[in-house]
């Protein structure tokens, strides 16, 4: 198979699971409003098997799928109001997330970078997903790190030690089959 065709295949299979990880979701009354999902394991997924233009295009089309009305959104929600609203943010963090953390990957994504990666995208999430609210509620930096930050710091956390041995895996398969020329010449 094409390397291009590899990395579309592999792309629309990380879209399909951030869209299920969408569908995974649940609030918890009084502690948050912001929905707890499984998305950012989608995103961690595409930065971390990925090449970087890849990994963003691929979070881009899940945002435009959710945008053209495929309840791909948290709790099955969709359209260009879910973008415009409080929790927007994250939605339009998510690209450059899933960019940045498979820049800073690499091609060989050894842990430590991988690592790294994975803590700089969530922290773009989150700056994402803090100024959405601010900007939507007029809340306070304070409250909006209050309710939606802080609360998931800990899933967050969780959903990045399953992604890391995936990744590695995944990493370690295609650098035997295919080696590291294929993936640097996608970058």
């Amino acid at each position: 198979m094409p390397q291009s065709m590899r990395f579309l295949v592999l792309a629309g299979f990380v879209t399909a699971m951030t869209a299920v990880g969408a569908l995974t979701s649940f609030t918890i009354p009084l502690f948050s409003v912001v929905p707890f999902t499984l998305q950012v394991l989608g995103v961690y997924l595409a930065g971390g098997l990925l090449p970087p233009r890849w990994a963003f295009m691929s979070m881009i089309t899940y945002v435009l799928l959710g945008v053209l009305g495929l309840p791909v959104f948290a709790e099955g929600s969709h359209g260009i109001g879910i973008l415009l609203g409080p929790f927007g943010g994250y939605l339009w963090a998510y690209p450059p997330a899933a960019w940045l953390i498979a820049r800073l990957a690499g091609p060989t994504a050894q842990r430590w970078r991988l690592t790294l990666g994975l803590l700089v995208g969530i922290l773009v999430i989150y700056l994402g997903g803090m100024i959405g609210i601010m900007v939507t509620t007029g809340a306070s930096l304070t409250h909006a790190v209050l309710e939606g930050v802080a609360p998931f710091i800990l899933w967050d956390m969780m959903k990045a030690a399953i992604a890391l041995p995936i990744i590695a895996r995944a990493r370690a398969f295609a650098m035997e089959r295919w080696g590291a020329d294929s993936y640097q010449n996608a970058s």
